[in-house]
């Protein structure tokens, strides 16, 4: 259970990272936040999914 979450988790934190260290790039920075949204999809999916199994 632990993977499930760990790798969204830093694939978020590292979109995260390159948002911060890439003020100066407009296309860069669209394309890390772009990536922070799909890992909180994912997040949320796998939330969900396991909302569904425990029933």
């Amino acid at each position: 259970m632990i993977l499930y979450w760990s790798l969204p988790m830093i694939l978020f934190i590292l979109g995260l990272f390159c948002f911060v260290s890439n003020r100066k790039h407009l296309l860069s920075m669209l394309l890390s936040l772009e990536f922070i949204v799909l890992m909180l999809f994912f997040m949320l999916f796998i939330y969900l999914n396991m909302l569904n199994y425990e029933s």
